[in-house]
């Protein structure tokens, strides 16, 4: 029996008795293809997540959407545009995370394969690559599944290792292989299709330019307006944050409306006045009362 055959199978050769005694004391290591079981399983959970992620990120885009629509025809540009941008944005989300749901399909049938056919190293090295650029794709949107796909990946690697058909030095490279790359522009393409598809496009006479004109709006004291939190909150990071909260300054020339800031940006008050102080300190802002 083939030294892969035996660890596919978690079949030991026939050996001395005292060795075989000895290793009954000892942990046995699950079988590959087990492990390649456990591997299916932990991608099924991050792509029910993103799943979880584009269904709310579908719901914010509805929600948006109609606040562009309703501030337009109130005449209210500068509102409409900072919307508008925002579902743009979303949509550049939602498409990286569903790009990244239908990669992960992808190597689940692969590894569905090799657990059916017991070819490893020829199919599993090609799918180490594909983890490592969803991995940094991911990164800055969905963490937790990007560190849930490094320690995934390590798994795997540490297969080939056991099989001894790979080196270390070729697993560790940063390097997108041509296949990798292949599949994951194969996704993006598809997702693209399926945003199109499944979000509302944005009305055209939208997208237009914010009218000369000042916005009146305080800072930082009370509002008489109090609107309610959106339903659905996508979280964004500070660097994000900051980015937003000063182009919506500058399409208020220069005025900004805390709760109406956090309400288009689905943030907490508390958020954009820490984006405020953290813009002043750098320099690209100056408060007044």
């Amino acid at each position: 029996m083939s030294r892969i055959v035996k660890k596919w199978t978690g079949e030991e050769a026939s050996a001395p008795f005292l060795i075989r005694l000895l290793h009954k004391f000892r942990p046995r290591k699950a079988s590959l293809k087990r492990q390649i079981g456990e591997v299916i399983y932990r991608l099924d959970v991050q792509m029910d997540k993103l799943d979880e992620t584009l269904s709310r990120l579908r719901d914010r885009d509805k929600e948006l959407l109609e606040k562009t629509v309703k501030a337009y025809i109130a005449k209210d540009f500068a509102r409409a545009t900072i919307y508008a941008n925002e579902v743009a944005e979303l949509r550049k989300m939602a498409k990286i995370v569903l790009a990244s749901r239908l990669a992960l399909e992808k190597v689940k049938v692969r590894l569905e394969t090799i657990r059916e056919l017991g070819d490893v190293a020829a199919v599993m090295a090609p799918i180490i690559p594909i983890l490592r650029g969803l991995k940094s794709q991911l990164a800055g949107i969905i963490p937790e599944i990007s560190i849930e796909l490094e320690e995934i990946t390590n798994s795997m690697n540490s297969m080939l290792m056991e099989l001894g058909q790979v080196t270390s030095t070729a697993l560790s490279s940063p390097m997108l292989t041509e296949e990798a790359r292949k599949v994951l522009l194969e996704a993006q393409a598809l997702a693209e299709e399926k945003i199109k598809e499944n979000f509302p496009k944005i009305p055209p006479e939208i997208r237009v330019a914010i009218p000369e004109r000042r916005v009146g709006v305080s800072l930082p004291g009370p509002t008489t307006f109090t609107p309610m939190r959106p339903t659905t909150q996508i979280r964004l990071s500070s660097k994000i944050l900051e980015e937003k909260v000063l182009e919506y300054i500058r399409a208020h020339r220069g005025f900004i409306d805390i709760n109406d800031c956090a309400q288009i940006f689905g943030v907490s008050r508390k958020d954009v006045l820490k984006a405020l102080k953290v813009l002043e300190k750098k320099g690209k802002i100056k408060l007044r009362t």
